[in-house]
């Protein structure tokens, strides 16, 4: 059946990038070269574009239109250098998908990182269909979707500001540091 094959396609999909990040965090590497190559795996399979943007919320219209690039870029940065900053919960003994699920106009791909001792960490993939293969709209990991809590910091960024896009590029440029 085309759905089967779908979810198949899809939990592929899922397994490649999630064995890679497993091969990076077990890698025992840091700093700056680690989040480099987040960034890379982002860029190569995240729509960020997508997710900050939505992030923005209600601030979406007041985005200075030349300023859309560099806070991508700075999106980019934040985001890996998240990935980056928790790398150790990343590390384990092997990545599993356990299922598949459609939900709304996504498919989402659940799975986790097994772990000696137990405690394997969940992680749950947010799919849409992109050209003959699929994009990752988001991503649910150590307990927190990536879209909602950067909604979440924006908002009280923008919120705080009034506004001002400067304070938030400022924040998302903290993570340069990390």
């Amino acid at each position: 059946a085309p759905g089967a094959m779908a979810t198949d396609a899809a939990e592929e999909y899922v397994e490649k990038i999630g064995k890679d990040v497993l091969k990076l965090a077990n890698a025992g590497s840091r700093g700056k070269a680690t989040r480099a190559k987040f960034a890379s795996m982002l860029s190569k399979y995240v729509n960020l574009r997508g997710i900050t943007i939505a992030s923005l919320g209600t601030y979406q219209k007041q985005l200075p239109p030349g300023d859309k690039e560099m806070l991508n870029e700075l999106v980019t940065t934040y985001a890996a250098a998240l990935f980056a900053w928790y790398v150790d919960d990343f590390k384990g003994e092997n990545f599993v998908v356990d299922r598949t699920a459609p939900q709304g106009k996504f498919l989402l791909v659940y799975s986790k990182i097994v772990k000696s001792g137990g405690s394997d960490e969940p992680i749950v993939w947010y799919l849409s269909p992109a050209g003959n293969g699929y994009r990752i709209v988001d991503i649910s990991v150590l307990g927190v979707r990536l879209s909602s809590a950067m909604r979440q910091r924006f908002n009280d960024e923008l919120k705080k500001s009034k506004g001002n896009f400067e304070p938030l590029y400022a924040m998302l440029r903290e993570a340069e540091t990390w």
